[in-house]
């Protein structure tokens, strides 16, 4: 990825055709095979289409891809902590989660925009996002799980 920045080559016609062709594919066997995706439907629905704003960002040209980009991958955290809670039953997790779909999941979109088209200001501006995000998580998850547990009196 260093040296596609650093020569400026744009790959961004391939990794969203790519991106499109895995969700015809995903669609396609959910529909032909009848799959029934029961409480993760919701999550299902939001990956994908987070995945298609996502691709769709990558063939706009201007600031607008990036913000695309950070709307798609805001979906996709949200609909990945959905898959998260749906599967193991956490709901709690609610109160200290929130930091990953916002900073980080805008961050992802501006950091995977700028890896791919070849730009160094959303790469950048992506990685500081992810790490606030991080941050974030990480001091609620703290205060919530660790801090609250302690005090929880029943």
């Amino acid at each position: 990825m260093e040296e596609n920045r650093r020569k400026g080559k744009n790959h961004s016609i391939m990794v969203a055709a790519l991106l499109f062709f895995l969700l015809t594919i995903v669609f396609a066997l959910v529909v032909t095979r009848k799959i029934y995706l029961g409480k993760f439907t919701l999550p299902f629905y939001l990956v994908v289409s987070g995945t298609y704003f996502f691709a769709t960002s990558l063939e706009t040209e201007g600031g607008i891809g990036e913000w695309i980009a950070s709307f798609g991958w805001t979906l996709n955290m949200f609909g990945l902590i959905l898959f998260y809670q749906y599967g193991t039953g956490d709901t709690e997790s609610w109160a200290y989660a929130w930091p990953l779909i916002f900073p980080t999941g805008p961050g992802l979109g501006k950091l995977g925009y700028g890896a791919v088209k070849a730009r160094k200001e959303p790469f950048e501006r992506g990685k500081v996002l992810i790490q606030v995000g991080f941050g974030l998580f990480v001091l609620s998850l703290i205060v919530f799980k660790l801090f609250f547990q302690l005090l929880d009196i029943r």
